[in-house]
């Protein structure tokens, strides 16, 4: 069970369902940021990740695994 603590918000947040729900793509510089729903059973929470930097092309997959593998890791508790 995943626990994450967000300065944000004033909780932590226990085992949510994290989705992937917008992807802004900033062309020139060849970055990504991605805006993740993080919902439990009482409440649902928005935050954004900046940052996922490509070299050519990306695909939904790997920003799914960039927010499960290097972002959420900095939020756990």
């Amino acid at each position: 069970m995943a626990t994450y603590k967000f300065p944000q918000f004033n909780l932590q947040i226990v085992n949510p369902v994290v989705t992937v729900v917008q992807v802004d793509d900033l062309l020139l510089e060849s970055l990504c940021n991605a805006n993740v729903l993080l919902a439990t059973d009482t409440a649902q929470f928005m935050v954004t990740f900046y940052g996922y930097s490509y070299s050519q092309d990306w695909n939904d997959q790997e920003i799914i695994d960039w927010v499960n593998n290097v972002e959420l890791p900095l939020y756990e508790v």
